[in-house]
């Protein structure tokens, strides 16, 4: 079956809010060195673009949440895969999710970072939906805030399609 797409941020928008977020990031960072974690799979477009427009010294790594397929709905993890190999310790940490939706994932992702003794940690969300909370939660810094639909685009797929669009479109 095919689903209908709806452009819903263009790719002058989206690289607009882009330089504004890494404008943002860095002035909440200072002179320190900013480190951006991104949460495979959906990040790596966002991540590339933060790391591009993001002046000063920047580094970047990333992380693997594996969810259950038949679970969709809820976005339960099944398994968070920490690349251990990163050091965060000392580090102003940008947690980059593609969409934060109950923050049930995001909130024991930033509680597992805590542990690794950085100098700050921050959550930054290309979709924020703020109204599916499940937990006490907030998005330090944030692209795009929406209350409804499922997007694809920008790196954002469904059924392993449409992440290719420069674009970020509803479903």
């Amino acid at each position: 079956m095919r689903k209908k797409l709806r452009k819903a941020y263009t790719a002058k928008q989206i690289a607009k809010r882009v330089e504004k977020l890494a404008a943002e990031i860095r002035k909440d960072a200072g002179d320190a060195q900013v480190f951006l974690l991104g949460v495979l799979k959906g990040t790596t477009c966002f991540v590339a673009d933060l790391l591009r427009a993001t002046p000063g010294q920047v580094g970047y790594g990333f992380i693997d949440v594996v969810r259950d397929a038949a679970d969709a709905l809820t976005h339960d993890a099944i398994e968070i895969d920490f690349l251990n190999y990163i050091d965060i310790g000392g580090k102003n940490v940008y947690l980059i999710k593609d969409v934060v939706s109950t923050g049930v994932i995001e909130n024991y992702l930033l509680t597992q970072l805590r542990q690794k003794g950085p100098a700050a940690l921050k959550l930054v969300a290309l979709i924020d939906r703020p109204s599916l909370r499940t937990v006490d939660l907030d998005a330090d810094f944030r692209a795009f805030k929406v209350d409804e639909g499922s997007f694809v685009g920008y790196g954002l797929e469904l059924e392993g399609l449409h992440a290719n669009l420069p674009y970020l479109a509803r479903v």
